[in-house]
């Protein structure tokens, strides 16, 4: 079964199971043990004196469960593994979701009197009905496949209630322990500002991980990004600063963009985003959480490392722990306002960035004009954003011009499940425009310039036309990566070197870097994080922890003045001798302070800074080579037709060949010798 995105965008239960990747009924199986283990922390905080949201908890478990146990026994059957195997994946008449997070109809109460979790109350009954009706529908696991795609769907529709309770339950307990248990206010830096950096980049959009960032000063935001600088708070002031939990877009949806911009993010989906609300409650602009860490999966899991003692509650972990440990929680304390939960997204008080929708000058703040959308299935949906949501920049280098609309970005997804598909971006914008005739233009160029027609204005556009289509793909990538270029120079580096467990990749790229006044990470795939020095703005890096446990060293820390981990480096691969010497020495150079730090071992599913990860895998290797190749294919192909002849013709399409299939066939050795275990 194949893990590729699916050619149309998801749009129903089932296909959103699907397009996860792997078994759906595992998948489903998991989200529903997810949803029951968040409802089952819920009910172990809610006061006692909450009775009606108990019963409505304890019922909604109770259908998790009749979930779950109906799920258990499920198998694929070789009928649905065979549906399942192909390109498309029809929807049968199910009800076309809403991928986006909710937007409610009316702006939240800036001081929650009249609802403290925004939008909860109508949601809880929501997800009651549609978990019970959902897991009433499945079949026992001892009944026999109905045949077809029935059972992945019955499946697909309890993972989708599933996931929406266990949102649910997680934004109740964030709520519940902001309110039993207040956290101390943040002390204000001394520098009066908070300033956080997006995640890890690698090339060429390896330069945002340093330049995008968010700036908190008192009563304001400043969000630089890869489209300029935003600021929030200027004209109009911020009254509260609202946490929404799931984000707009679904990290699943990420490979789906039309411009293949962004790669999935560990955590995207758990941790939601932070709205910047006026005193009207409308959302002036809002922030993913996930955007702006570079290993959301080891902050998440700090609280219970370092204090096990206070027991495992990842409701609390994921949104209120998260937001104090990476530098969100003092942001937010800077600009001296409220923090408040919600489950749905409040209106946006301007149209969401991206969005082709224009508001008239006479309708009031937070409504929109709405215009016809591709339907759901169709090549070209492609739902317009709901929220104003700034992103840092892409993580990859996207297609452009008429290759990033939706129905050109659907054919290219089609294509990539056969063997002849003649994509060559991503590239420039004139990319599309190239590619298409370039084999016509190959054959008129290689037959018409043999054979006493080279004089000729239309066989001369020919055969510069294709050389243009090999050429352009490979100058557009170089010249995205001049631009990502470094311009600093670095006052001290840690490599790791080679061991016995890291590839060629990791030995040759991995590296600790102090540049005078800034502390970088760089990974096995190139990526780069970026945080402040010592002196420099909160939160930084101030300390290299050690952490230890019961079984010894088990990695080292880039930690920010009290404690917060900024970067967890695991000892296998960055101090592969135990020795800590050199890693001593760069601390010295960088200003870091040396300590030791009791710690529960962690071990995660996705760490940018890892060998062979997800995330370490997610970077642009330049133009598509299938498509190249096919090029240097019809080149070879005419290229007999041509020896009798003017040779010079046969000559240049062989040229044109070379130049078409050798910077692939390079690429392609150089990525597998750099795959194979580095040698000490």
């Amino acid at each position: 079964m194949t893990d590729l995105p699916r050619p149309a965008r998801p749009h129903t239960a089932t296909q959103l199971l699907v397009a996860r990747g792997g078994d759906p009924f595992e998948q489903a199986r998991t989200g529903v043990a997810r949803a029951r283990a968040a409802v089952a922390e819920l009910l172990t905080v809610l006061p006692s004196e909450q009775h009606e949201l108990r019963t409505a908890f304890t019922s909604l478990d109770a259908s998790l469960d009749l979930g779950q146990e109906r799920l258990s026994g499920w198998q694929l059957s070789a009928p649905e593994r065979t549906a399942l195997a192909g390109p498309s994946l029809p929807s049968w008449g199910e009800t076309s979701l809403t991928t986006q997070a909710p937007v409610g109809t009316q702006p939240p109460d800036v001081h929650g009197a009249v609802e403290p979790v925004y939008g909860f109350g109508g949601a809880l009954q929501v997800v009651r009905h549609d978990v019970g009706q959902s897991a009433e529908r499945l079949p026992p696991s001892h009944h026999a496949p109905a045949g077809g795609l029935h059972r992945v769907m019955l499946a697909g529709a309890m993972a989708e209630t599933a996931n929406a309770a266990e949102h649910l339950a997680h934004v109740f307990t964030a709520a519940v322990w902001d309110f039993e248990r207040p956290a101390m206010p943040p002390v204000p830096p001394a520098l009066g500002r908070i300033e956080l950096r997006a995640g890890a980049r690698a090339a060429p959009q390896r330069r945002w991980a340093r330049r995008a960032r968010v700036i908190f000063t008192p009563g304001r935001v400043e969000i630089i990004h890869d489209g300029g600088t935003r600021v929030i708070g200027e004209t109009e002031p911020i009254a509260m600063v609202l946490h929404v939990v799931p984000p707009p877009e679904r990290d699943v949806l990420a490979p789906y963009d039309p411009a293949e911009r962004y790669a999935r993010i560990p955590g995207w989906d758990d941790l939601g985003v932070l709205h910047f609300c006026s005193a009207s409650g409308h959302s002036l602009g809002a922030i993913a959480v996930a955007d702006w860490l570079a290993q959301p999966e080891y902050v998440i899991a700090q609280e219970r490392s370092t204090a096990p003692a206070g027991g495992p509650l990842r409701g609390r972990d994921l949104l209120v722990r998260t937001l104090e440990l990476s530098g969100f929680g003092a942001g937010v304390a800077m600009l001296d306002v409220p923090l408040r939960r919600g489950v749905l997204h409040p209106p946006s008080a301007r149209p969401p960035e991206g969005d082709d929708r224009t508001r008239s000058s006479t309708q009031p703040t937070g409504t929109a004009v709405r215009f016809p959308q591709a339907a759901p299935g169709t090549m070209a949906f492609n739902p317009p954003p709901v929220v104003d949501l700034i992103r840092p920049a892409p993580h990859l280098q996207p297609y452009r011009g008429r290759a990033a609309r939706p129905a050109a970005a659907f054919k290219r997804r089609l294509k990539r499940y056969k063997r002849w598909r003649g994509d060559t971006g991503p590239a420039s914008p004139v990319n599309s425009i190239l590619r298409g005739p370039a084999p016509w233009a190959i054959g008129i160029a290689g037959l018409g310039g043999a054979y006493l027609l080279s004089e000729t204005w239309f066989v001369r556009l020919c055969a510069l036309w294709a050389v243009l289509a090999v050429v352009e793909p490979w100058a557009w990538a170089l010249l995205e990566r001049l631009r990502d270029r470094r311009q600093w120079r670095p006052v001290a580096v840690y490599r790791p070197g080679a061991s016995a467990t890291v590839t060629r990749a990791f030995a040759s790229r991995a590296a600790l870097v102090f540049d005078g006044r800034d502390v970088g990470v760089r990974g096995p795939g190139g990526h780069e994080a970026w945080y402040s020095g010592p002196g420099q703005t909160e939160p930084g890096v101030v300390a290299l922890h050690r952490l230890i446990d019961d079984q010894g060293t088990w990695a080292v820390a880039l930690a920010g003045r009290t404690g917060q981990w900024r970067a967890v480096l695991p000892m296998e691969s960055w101090v592969p001798d135990g020795d800590l010497t050199a890693l001593a020495g760069f601390a010295r150079e960088a200003g870091l302070i040396l300590s030791d730090t009791r710690a529960e071992r962690v071990t995660v599913s996705d760490d940018v800074f890892a060998d062979g990860t997800p995330s370490s895998s997610a970077r642009s290797r330049g133009p598509a080579g299938r498509g190249l190749l096919i090029l240097a294919f019809w080149a070879v192909l005419i290229a007999p037709l041509t020896l009798w002849g003017w040779r010079v013709a046969t000559a240049g399409l062989l040229l044109l060949a070379v130049a078409a299939a050798l910077p692939v066939l390079v690429r392609w050795v150089w990525e597998r010798r750099m795959a194979r275990p580095a040698r000490r």
